[in-house]
């Protein structure tokens, strides 16, 4: 009796498992597809580009403060602008200030002021949890009238969190925006231990 009992059983289970991980295949599958489209909008040649102006000498190494850096970060801004991004929800603009006196303060006392760079994705399903994609983009600039152009140090880095957020700004035309919103934090001062 208790095999028999067990046997009807256990095919009801499994034919309920079986139908449910279908569906959750059949979406998974859709997911996938979704996700693939977007994360083939980065490509190495536009990375390459971007990486090209950004760590190119007319930056002047990016250096905390400098003319260069500010050149770099009005760069990026015109990217975010062309991608349909802006900048977080009660912000008046990109960038997040970080004035001179909190580097001397804390760091270092002859950085000039300078600014952290933000742009925001709101997410669809809970837009108040926050993921934060940052680098920095700052480098330490000239010595000896040699540019320091910090491709690696972290102009990689600058450009990686512009091609995922043209991604993601893509997808979110396409109606397949992030459940939870993004911030991509381009930071300065790294360089001079902030």
């Amino acid at each position: 009796m208790k095999k028999f009992f067990l046997l009807p059983l256990s095919v009801v289970i499994f034919s309920c498992s079986s139908t449910h991980s279908a569906s959750q295949d059949k979406s998974a599958a859709n997911e996938t597809k979704v996700v693939t489209k977007y994360m083939n909008t980065i490509v190495a040649d536009d990375l390459k580009a971007l990486l090209y102006t950004v760590a190119s000498d007319e930056m002047e190494g990016r250096d905390t403060g400098s003319p260069g850096q500010k050149k770099a970060g009005e760069y990026i801004i015109s990217k975010y602008k062309s991608f349909g991004v802006s900048y977080p929800k009660g912000a008046q603009d990109f960038y997040q200030k970080v004035p001179s006196e909190f580097m001397a303060r804390a760091f270092s006392p002859k950085l000039p002021d300078s600014e952290n760079i933000w742009a925001f994705i709101e997410g669809s399903e809970k837009p108040e949890e926050i993921l934060v994609i940052s680098a920095h983009y700052d480098h330490v600039g000239m010595k000896n009238g040699e540019v320091y152009n910090g491709a690696d140090d972290d102009g990689s880095g600058t450009v990686a969190l512009l091609e995922i957020a043209q991604a993601f700004a893509e997808a979110k035309k396409d109606g397949h925006g992030p459940k939870r919103s993004i911030l991509f934090l381009h930071v300065t001062g790294e360089e001079h231990g902030l």
